[in-house]
């Protein structure tokens, strides 16, 4: 948030999507540039101007809310209209090759929001409709379209079912990442695609790597691995998370006479 607050005049000075500045910007996908408007970074940022107006709000700034409101607005409106494609979002809109390239990690803006408690009805950032359609999306083509659907989901996917292998990270498969999809899965109402999301990489890691206490960052079909006991498969808790959030909104079982 505090990065949104000091950038944000920055970003919309050239794109209202961030990503737009650069013709390359590295995010965490270090091997995997972003041109232009994209999907992980520009709803990262969304999120964060969201969360943003949510803080205004409490706090009783209202001139503050309503500015950051406005920029939401306008990002929100560049992010589809650049990015959406009917059925996920593109992972830029750059006119590279790769650019309507499936990304795993492409709600992470969406995860961040539902993890705060914000994103559905008027903290809405990403239609609903968008948002399952792509997590759909997702489970059909990376998760069951990448090993027979046994190791998580691969993070890149060409829309023809291959693996993106544009980058050295676009066919790995990151455990934290999958993780966070499936949370992301259990928030929206797919409970059993997220189990079955992380069934794959929780069984890869600890049956077949053998890896139990020194989780790797990433994986390849062919077992090969890399940053042992990384920290990013923390994420495993927002399953977690995600649970208990949907038990609290389901109504308590009828008590039998």
């Amino acid at each position: 948030v505090c990065v949104c607050v000091c950038l944000q005049s920055f970003f919309l000075c050239v794109s209202p999507v961030p990503g737009a500045a650069w013709s390359h910007f590295l995010p965490t996908w270090s091997s995997s540039p972003l041109c232009f408007g994209s999907a992980y970074c520009g709803g990262l940022w969304l999120a964060a101007v969201c969360v943003l107006c949510r803080m205004a709000e409490v706090l009783g700034e209202g001139q503050v809310q309503q500015k950051y409101a406005a920029i939401l607005a306008k990002g929100t409106e560049a992010f589809e209209r650049l990015l959406w494609n009917g059925k996920y979002y593109n992972y830029d809109s750059s006119p590279r090759a790769s650019s309507n390239s499936i990304m795993s990690d492409q709600l992470a803006g969406q995860w961040y929001l539902r993890t705060c408690g914000l994103g559905e009805g008027a903290s809405e950032v990403f239609p609903q409709g968008h948002v399952l359609s792509a997590l759909r999306t997702i489970f059909e083509l990376n998760v069951m379209g990448f090993s027979q659907g046994t190791m998580g989901a691969v993070n890149g996917m060409c829309p023809s079912g291959v693996p993106d292998t544009s980058s050295l990270q676009s066919d790995e498969v990151w455990v934290g990442v999958v993780y966070a999809l499936a949370a992301t899965m259990i928030q929206e109402g797919l409970v059993e695609e997220g189990f079955r999301t992380a069934e794959g990489c929780y069984r890869t890691v600890w049956e077949h790597l053998g890896m139990a206490f020194q989780t790797p960052e990433a994986y390849c079909r062919k077992k090969i691995f890399r940053s042992l006991g990384y920290m990013r498969p923390l994420s495993i808790w927002s399953m977690q998370l995600a649970l208990e959030h949907r038990a609290a909104r389901e109504p308590p079982a009828p008590v039998s006479s």
